[in-house]
């Protein structure tokens, strides 16, 4: 069982700002460089990311916001921050580290053990999608 409570608190750390926004994409362009193409940026250096100050870059990232306040809340949601940009969910189990390495940098860090339950939540996440049929 996931400890819900431990990551919303850890979550609420992470304060989305025109600063810190571009920081997941960053991260999973740089861990995951196949990833790019499904958002059309496989010709963008992934440390030039965090310097675009654009509305659609900040939407990206507080769309990927919501999809994980769901999954903590445990609610009904349907996936716009993935599948809608062409972004194959069988990919999703990709985007974990990239998530870890964008909290330890703008969320206070991530201790063993939040370490532990996101990897855990992210391993439901990725076993539920696969029951609903997303991939």
């Amino acid at each position: 069982m996931v400890n819900t409570e431990l990551l919303k608190k850890h979550a609420s750390q992470y304060k989305i700002t025109k600063d810190t926004a571009g920081e997941y994409h960053k991260q999973l362009f740089t861990l995951h460089p196949e990833l790019a193409q499904f958002y059309d940026a496989e010709d963008i250096d992934p440390d030039s990311i965090t310097k675009v100050r654009s509305k659609v870059h900040h939407a990206w990232a507080a769309g990927t916001s919501v999809f994980f306040q769901k999954l903590l809340k445990g609610e009904e949601f349907c996936c716009t921050a993935y599948s809608d940009v062409g972004f194959p969910m069988k990919e999703f189990n990709k985007v974990g580290d990239a998530f870890l390495a964008a909290m330890e940098k703008n969320a206070g860090g991530v201790t063993a053990e939040q370490k532990k339950e996101w990897e855990e939540l992210f391993k439901k996440a990725y076993a539920d999608m696969k029951t609903w049929g997303w991939y």
